[in-house]
């Protein structure tokens, strides 16, 4: 129960932190989505509004893997206390499946994430056939399964420190990360941040 708490906690300020930063931008944010009447539920949905593609207000705080997308429908699941395995990749693929059959919605218009707070574990990467992007640090792609080709996996202790990235980072699991984030943060413009985004930042430093 321990575990399940400390995670439904962290993926809810992951979620709080992208609706008060994409929602101003036009980016619908829609924690906790239910794909069906009953569970499953993924923990965020992210939807592109009045655009074909991001606009540059939008690109500007989106991270790397996300910013590449084309969809018009992303799904983000997070894992902050659990390391990547096949039953986190399993169920990112069975909310990716389910939404889009749901919504009666194409590959094309729908892409999945996987987010992990922690460092993936080298073994467990090979295992399921994610391999290092070669334009992204910290962006993995599967190239040997089909299935898994259009579901990117995100380690946010290794995202490099563009500012883009800074948002995700603050939740990286690897304190010095975390804290070149938030210092990020605030070099670029902190005072400039509407207050209760502010506010918020501040309060997640703080945890």
């Amino acid at each position: 129960m321990k575990d399940n708490e400390e995670k439904t906690s962290w993926h809810h300020l992951l979620a709080k932190l992208l609706e008060e930063l994409l929602s101003p931008v036009g980016i619908s944010v829609h924690p906790q989505l239910p794909i069906m009447s009953e569970p499953p539920e993924a923990d965020i949905l992210l939807l592109r509004s009045d655009s074909d593609t991001w606009t540059p207000e939008q690109f500007s705080r989106l991270p790397d893997g996300i910013r590449d997308s084309q969809a018009s429908h992303i799904l983000l699941e997070f894992k902050y206390t659990e390391s990547v395995n096949k039953a986190a990749i399993r169920q990112t693929l069975g909310y990716d499946t389910f939404y889009k059959r749901v919504k009666r919605l194409s590959d094309k218009e729908v892409q999945s994430f996987l987010l992990s707070a922690k460092k993936p574990q080298s073994q467990n990467l090979a295992e399921v056939g994610y391999e290092k992007s070669t334009k992204h640090k910290g962006v993995y792609h599967n190239r040997d399964n089909w299935l898994l080709e259009k579901i990117p996996l995100i380690s946010l202790n290794e995202l490099s420190d563009e500012p883009h990235n800074a948002w995700v980072k603050c939740f990286a699991s690897h304190k010095k990360e975390k804290e070149k984030a938030f210092k990020i943060l605030g070099d670029s413009g902190l005072k400039l941040m509407p207050l209760q985004l502010k506010w918020f930042l501040a309060g997640l430093w703080e945890v």
